[in-house]
């Protein structure tokens, strides 16, 4: 979806942004092939909505400035400091839970599914998210510390290699990687690659294919 496109969608319904809470469209972006977004902001606060391929649903993200500027994209958690980017759903399950139980089944990219989410998303964030607009960030204490609860249990990473790998070669990446991320867990796995095709075996392919057979 063009990201102009996206933002005429969204600004009937999110335009309250720029006429109750001094924010102005700052981003258009349809550069991932796994979502389409357009981002208000003003000194404080920065809303990114988008049209998420990739979760087929609506995905509205609140963000704190830092020294006025939105923060880099987190990698993993526990390794960050201090979080500045939630989901409008981490707020709702602190102060609307019902509300979100409801919300977080509204899915779907047909003109109707994203009316109904732009809809209810910039109604929920007008009436549970009003003091985060205005520059009062006392709630994301809790969400963070939701976040960070749930990223103890997930958060992880598996190096795969295939089980005639050189061990060294692991061991190596292993050592780079808890470099980087001393505190985010890892662990290896072996696979076993498909054996090799003889050549016998690639020519029937290639004849199989020329006759129209699926190989």
């Amino acid at each position: 979806m063009d990201a102009k496109h996206w933002g005429r969608r969204v600004d009937p319904h999110f335009g309250y942004l720029r006429t109750e809470f001094g924010c102005e469209i700052v981003d258009w972006s349809d550069e991932n092939w796994w979502e389409t977004s357009v981002t208000y902001q003003n000194s404080t606060t920065a809303i990114k909505i988008a049209c998420s391929e990739e979760f087929d649903r609506l995905e509205t993200d609140i963000i704190r400035l830092v020294e006025g500027a939105r923060p880099p994209t987190v990698v993993f958690v526990s390794e960050t400091p201090k979080l500045h980017k939630f989901g409008l759903g981490n707020l709702l399950m602190i102060r609307a839970p019902e509300l979100w139980s409801e919300l977080k089944e509204q899915k779907g990219q047909s003109d109707t599914a994203i009316a109904t989410q732009l809809q209810s998303q910039a109604k929920a964030l007008r009436e549970f998210g009003s003091d985060i607009l205005r520059g009062d960030f006392s709630s994301f204490d809790e969400m963070e510390a939701r976040v960070r609860a749930i990223a103890r249990d997930i958060e992880g990473v598996t190096l795969w290699s295939p089980d005639r790998g050189h061990s060294s070669v692991v061991a190596d990446a292993v050592a780079k990687f808890r470099a980087a991320y001393p505190t985010v867990p890892i662990a290896t796995g072996t696979y076993q690659p498909p054996a090799r095709r003889t050549l016998w075996e690639r020519v029937r392919s290639m004849l199989r294919l020329i006759a129209g057979e699926v190989d």
